[in-house]
């Protein structure tokens, strides 16, 4: 609490002082009309983690190429890529067959050649890492030996190999699912957790990373008592919440998503980070949008039942950054999206399977394995979602925004400031052009303001710069925007498009 007090007078003192006025005395600060987006000094979020993708797997690289990693200058564009991202928070999974287990050796160099790769990236970057076991071993019961492994190679990643940007840990991937290895068992659940952490404890783990969890599935709110279950039996073991969610068209674009979302921020201990640690779209089954994907994914030989096909599409973009918006105004604490890129897993982790989980942002073996080079290029969601992870780093205060009367529908906007910058991304998912003001409580004048701006069109096409690696580029930088006493900036947003002005670099 002292944070967020702190937090505020800070803003309050860096705006008013930005807004004076040097001839005299600061005019009164006129009230903004009703067709104003407002962003508030509301703090809904006093130090974000931030925003990044899920990364890792690869497991089956070697099956599918005969080497133990990928190629260098598959690794380079991977780097390249999600530098640009500049994400602060990345999610990774692994398991005893896939990373520290040869039959019943314990081997846990194994993951070297990605696994490593990719955490001393996150280590030179100075990226928190969330890390996780996709499931327990033991069925019904819980395998000791497999714990203490398991816990083993966490300290073989922290100690031994100095990753120490691993942060936080949970423990089975969606318990509450009956896909899950606890089969949506909460009892197993609970005791797998207080197991794995005795181990830490002895391991002397758990001053240097934090079980996060429930890590569940969620479609409506029925999963809250896991939460707070969570919350009141396991508040030695468990410091961080995440959730999963997967919405629809229906839920994002209306604020029932946004209601669920409060409902899991509230079962949460509100004094610890709740994580969306998945986040990915599903359209309704019966929507057009969800036949289409069906058909799509019938009509692709390497695309697993469980794609999402309109990443190819340039409106799920929008989509996607409408939804992290709704999470970021729900007051989480960060989000991971599902997922960076689709050679990263396949349908059911064997060697022979080459129907890929399709929800990236690429495929970077398109031309080793899936005979198409082309799928190696960026598609057009990575333009919104690199930019919200860009922009609003780890330790932003992320602040409400009221927005414009009468009530406009697909309209969401969010603002972040850190070190006394400033980023306001507004999205418009629906079908209407919409024409209002950009106003700021105890405005200030922005100085070196860079405006990107998307506009989702037919299929992959989109409208909005990007420079010749295929990142977003601003269409105005070092712009001054003056918001101070109560001046306004007027917005012209068209339907199914992405805004976003910073002066963070």
């Amino acid at each position: 609490m002292k944070n967020i007090i702190k937090g505020l007078i800070c803003l309050v003192l860096f705006l008013s002082g930005c807004g004076k006025d040097n001839g005299g005395d600061t005019p009164p600060v006129p009230k903004p009309d009703v067709n104003t987006l407002l962003v508030t000094q509301k703090v809904l979020t006093n130090s974000y983690l931030g925003n990044g993708p899920q990364w890792g797997g690869y497991d089956i690289v070697n099956a599918w190429t005969g080497n133990a990693t990928l190629s260098e200058q598959d690794w380079n564009t991977l780097f390249k890529r999600v530098s640009f991202m500049r994400p602060s928070l990345i999610r990774i999974m692994v398991s005893q067959g896939w990373n520290y287990m040869n039959g019943e050796v314990y081997s846990p160099e194994k993951s070297d050649p990605v696994l490593g790769k990719i955490l001393s990236y996150c280590q030179e970057k100075g990226i928190t890492v969330q890390l996780g076991e996709w499931g327990h071993v033991g069925g019904s019961g819980i395998d000791a030996t497999w714990v203490d492994h398991a816990t083993d190679f966490l300290s073989y990643l922290v100690k031994e190999k100095g990753f120490t940007c691993i942060k936080y840990y949970t423990i089975v991937n969606e318990p509450n699912g009956d896909w899950s290895s606890t089969v949506g068992s909460y009892p197993l659940w609970k005791n797998i957790i207080q197991q794995f952490y005795r181990k830490m404890n002895e391991k002397q783990l758990t001053d240097k990373v934090k079980i996060m969890g429930p890590d569940v599935a969620i479609w409506s709110i029925a999963e809250t008592s896991w939460v707070v279950n969570t919350r009141n039996e396991l508040a030695e073991e468990v410091k961080a919440f995440d959730i999963h969610a997967y919405p629809n068209n229906d839920d994002v674009h209306t604020t029932s998503f946004l209601q669920l979302l409060k409902a899991y921020k509230a079962a949460s201990n509100l004094d610890a980070p709740i994580i969306m640690g998945e986040l990915g779209f599903k359209y309704s089954a019966t929507s057009s949008l969800g036949k289409a994907n069906a058909s799509r994914i019938k009509a692709d030989p390497f695309a697993a039942d469980d794609s999402q096909m309109h990443v190819y599409d340039a409106f799920y973009g929008i989509d996607m950054a409408d939804a992290t918006i709704q999470v970021m105004l729900a007051g989480f604490g960060g989000v991971t999206y599902w997922d960076l890129d689709d050679a990263m897993y396949n349908d059911d982790g064997s060697s022979s399977s080459t129907k890929l989980k399709r929800w990236g942002f690429w495929n970077i073996l398109g031309s080793e394995k899936f005979h198409n080079p082309d799928d190696e290029k960026i598609r057009p969601w990575f333009y919104t979602t690199s930019l919200l992870c860009r922009y609003f780093p780890s330790g932003s205060t992320i602040y409400d925004v009221t927005l414009p009367k009468p009530v406009k529908s697909g309209l969401r906007a969010i603002a972040g400031m850190r070190n006394g910058k400033v980023t306001i991304a507004i999205v418009n998912s629906s079908t209407n052009d919409y024409l209002f003001n950009l106003g700021m409580e105890n405005g200030a004048l922005l100085q070196g303001i860079k405006t990107y701006k998307y506009q989702s069109q037919q299929g992959a096409h989109f409208i909005g710069t990007v420079d010749a690696d295929g990142f977003a580029s601003p269409v105005d930088a070092g712009e001054t925007v003056d918001l101070s006493g109560g001046k306004l900036r007027e917005i012209n947003l068209p339907a199914q498009s992405f805004m976003l002005l910073t002066n963070m670099e």
